[in-house]
């Protein structure tokens, strides 16, 4: 199967990624995506961009293709890959509230929501469920991010509940499984994670969180794991190019 998106990933802008955005966008049409998602951290993070930054989207280009310029195959706008500008928002306490107000939630693509350690304080496993359960009530949040830290831990029978009634996505986040990983308990998690939504029939979007371009749109471990728990394709996200609609906050 094809990946066509990948909604999660990361900028120099991010304050601790590595790549341009030029440098993602060149990486994403090499292999094929469609859909990129720029989604930097907001602006709760250390070093993250002002919430200002979001703001300003309205002067990037939102189409790309690649050419040979000068001898060199360089990105440049209008073509196959659309851009996608939104933001990983930050969950910072139990009633779901994010790091950006409404007024710039409105104005972008799509957000995803996570938890991080610098913004939330975990609590019980109840109480960092309900957390995530009230950030996608929101209705410009259209992705629960990296639900698989094993140091917040989740109720994933009442979250994937939760997350289906809501019609939003969770992620299967590629970056957990990396064994170098910060988080706690990525790939057994991610296990729970998915064994619950082929229970439920609840739909997940691969998400990469590239902080540097080389890992854009590459869901190598991602997808071992689901080829070994027999995960149904159907309900991965990224396969379908029409998925999309299901993501997003605007009209393409």
């Amino acid at each position: 199967m094809k990946a066509f998106m990948d909604l999660h990933t990361h900028s120099l802008a991010a304050g601790h990624a590595y790549s341009t955005l030029l440098e993602n966008i060149d990486a994403a049409l090499a292999v094929g995506i469609r859909y990129l998602g720029m989604s930097e951290h907001g602006p709760a993070s250390p070093g993250g961009p002002h919430e200002f930054f979001f703001s300003n989207y309205k002067v990037i280009p939102r189409e790309y293709d690649r050419e040979e310029v000068s001898g060199r195959v360089v990105p440049v706008t209008g073509g196959r890959l659309h851009l996608l500008c939104g933001v990983e928002a930050n969950i910072c306490d139990t009633d779901g509230k994010l790091d950006l107000e409404e007024r710039y939630l409105q104005k972008m693509d799509y957000a995803l929501a996570s938890i991080h350690p610098f913004a939330f304080t975990a609590g019980s496993r109840k109480e960092n469920t309900l957390a995530s359960v009230r950030a996608f009530q929101n209705p410009y949040v259209k992705i629960l991010g990296h639900p698989d830290d094993g140091r917040f831990p989740l109720d994933y029978e009442e979250l994937v509940r939760e997350a289906k009634q809501a019609h939003v996505a969770l992620e299967v986040n590629n970056s957990s499984l990396n064994p170098r990983s910060s988080r706690q308990g990525g790939r057994e998690n991610i296990i729970e994670l998915l064994k619950t939504c082929m229970k439920y029939e609840q739909p997940v979007i691969m998400g990469t969180d590239s902080h540097m371009c080389f890992a854009i749109g590459k869901f190598v471990e991602t997808e071992q794991l689901m080829r070994e728990l027999d995960f149904p394709t159907e309900l991965v996200l990224n396969y379908a190019p029409e998925n999309i609609h299901k993501l997003i906050n605007i009209t393409l």
